[in-house]
């Protein structure tokens, strides 16, 4: 049977790009929202393609769609060009196929390495799954199918690096106990803290102030890129509906920034089966913005760079966890996932460990060469 793959050129071919999840679901591959994903692909939209050349492709087999990725070059030759939004049936010769049409959109554009999946940086989809299949769907934490790894690594890529989920059982939390004894033995180093909501009626500025801490806390970090501009504004729009149950709290020491902490509702388990909010898809989804959902993700934790060793970065990271882990309680949240982590951040693992938040999800990051 004849395989051939292909840019995404029409408005049907779009189409069949997002809606390919949904039909492979059964796969074990998870299952975007269609209106949402493609407004990942819309310059209209999201700033971000201001500054990157993207690319979608199709695998096709007797006329059938049996496969999707998407390649991705920034104009900023120091941050890495990717692959993702990979999606294929069970076959080796699809998979590489479609690694193949990445590799040459990627090497046309001078580059002569991909890193991924990545949807499109590591500020979004990060990894495929390595174990923890059965674990709950957690909100943009992507599920993907056992036999990926290997088809992966078989199509010449290298694994570089891995992040993980941590899942904090809420009821039985012993944080908060905790940290209120400790800030009971240091009120002088709490008058000096102070944690805040984000303001919903300066929306902009704050988002903008998120991205700020955001590019300051990981900017350090592995296969970290910067948030610009254009982006942030898109992100903004797309992440405010997750703010009608959810929350952003920001920790100031001195009226000085020094971290936040984010937690959304987990949207995933109401996600529907084929990506359609139409007809009956919306309704299930309005109830999880509504925080009626039994779960929560936390996307962001973190600390600036100027305060890590300072005396204010435990007390800050203690505080945001206890904010965190109260609004939880508050929305009838029972568990609550921190992710994702990289595998070689000591410091966050430790904290994890001490919740305790035991590792609930594993996904993978892969390199290879274009040439």
């Amino acid at each position: 049977m004849s395989l051939r793959t292909g840019p995404v050129l029409t408005a049907a071919e779009a189409r069949a790009f997002h809606a390919l999840p949904g039909r492979l679901r059964g796969l074990g591959w998870s299952v975007p929202l269609r209106w949402e994903e493609a407004r990942m692909f819309d310059p209209g939209f999201f700033g971000f393609l201001g500054d990157h050349a993207v690319a979608r492709f199709l695998a096709w087999r007797e006329g059938e769609v049996v496969g999707r990725i998407a390649a991705c070059v920034p104009q900023d030759a120091a941050a890495p060009a990717s692959f993702g939004f990979l999606c294929a049936e069970r076959d080796p010769a699809v998979v590489e196929a479609l690694l193949a049409a990445a590799r040459g959109f990627i090497a046309a554009a001078g580059r002569a390495e991909m890193t991924g999946p990545l949807s499109f940086t590591i500020n979004h989809e990060v990894g495929a799954q390595i174990g923890f299949h059965d674990r709950p769907p957690m909100l943009r934490m992507p599920g993907t199918p056992d036999w990926l790894p290997a088809m992966l690594e078989a199509a010449g890529l290298a694994p570089v690096q891995d992040v993980v989920a941590c899942t904090l059982d809420v009821p039985a939390e012993r944080h908060a106990a905790r940290f209120d004894q400790l800030a009971l033995k240091r009120p002088a180093d709490m008058a000096r803290l102070r944690l805040r909501a984000m303001d919903r009626r300066d929306y902009a500025a704050e988002v903008a102030r998120i991205a700020d801490l955001y590019n300051d806390a990981w900017g350090a970090n592995w296969g970290a890129v910067a948030l610009r501009p254009a982006e942030v504004a898109s992100l903004g729009k797309l992440l405010r509906p997750l703010l009608f149950a959810g929350e952003v709290v920001f920790a100031e020491w001195d009226r000085q920034p020094v971290g936040l902490v984010a937690v959304v509702p987990n949207l995933a388990a109401a996600m529907p089966a084929d990506g359609r909010l139409l007809p009956f898809g919306w309704v299930r989804l309005a109830a999880a913005l509504a925080g009626r959902v039994g779960s929560a993700r936390v996307p962001m934790l973190g600390i600036t760079q100027a305060f890590r060793g300072h005396p204010a970065s435990a007390l800050a990271m203690g505080a945001l966890l206890r904010e965190a882990i109260g609004l939880a309680g508050r929305r009838g949240w029972n568990s609550l996932e921190i992710s994702w982590i990289l595998e070689g951040n000591a410091a966050m693992r430790n904290a994890m460990a001490r919740l305790p938040a035991p590792v609930s999800g594993r996904w993978r990051i892969w390199r290879g060469t274009t040439l």
